[in-house]
């Protein structure tokens, strides 16, 4: 049971910085990966552009989702309403998505296999954020929350997940 709690913490702990941890993490290896010639992807020369262009979509992508929650990077205990506009209204967690777009992006700028499987992880960790987040947001609005859900059905891409 113990575990389970220390599990919940950490998933529940400020996003902000596990993700400036990820990030730095992501361009480290990405860096490493560059200097020691290690195992590049086979489009790499390609793949810069599309990475560029992916980080530059996801932080353009996280900027436009702040802009509709300014507690965004409050912990979920402290957020005072549930958010339903703009892309909140499409999707629940625009902010992780943002950020997993943004890791595939770093990942693919570096072209090292390493730094992608990395980004791989950092999707699970957001996912398992997500789920954490909403069970305490189910707390703290239980009838609000339920009905937000219904209304968005998506967590972060539409028709998928």
């Amino acid at each position: 049971m113990k575990s389970k709690n220390i599990f919940k913490a950490f998933f529940l702990s400020n996003p902000f910085y596990r993700g400036i941890l990820e990030l730095m993490l992501l361009i480290a290896t990405g860096i490493c990966g560059l200097v020691f010639s290690w195992t590049m992807f086979p489009i790499f020369p390609a793949s810069h552009v599309l990475g560029i262009a992916l980080i530059v979509l996801a932080i353009a992508f996280h900027s436009w989702t702040e802009r509709n929650h300014k507690q965004a990077h409050e912990h979920s205990r402290n957020i005072g309403k549930i958010v339903n506009t703009g892309v909140y209204a499409k999707i629940r967690h625009p902010l992780y998505l943002s950020l997993i777009l943004q890791n595939i992006g770093i990942a693919l700028a570096f072209g090292v296999m390493i730094t992608f499987i990395l980004a791989l992880l950092s999707i699970v960790h957001w996912i398992f954020t997500s789920l954490a987040e909403e069970a305490v947001l189910l707390q703290t609005f239980p009838v609000k929350y339920v009905q937000y859900r219904q209304e968005v059905r998506w967590r972060m891409i539409p028709g998928i997940f």
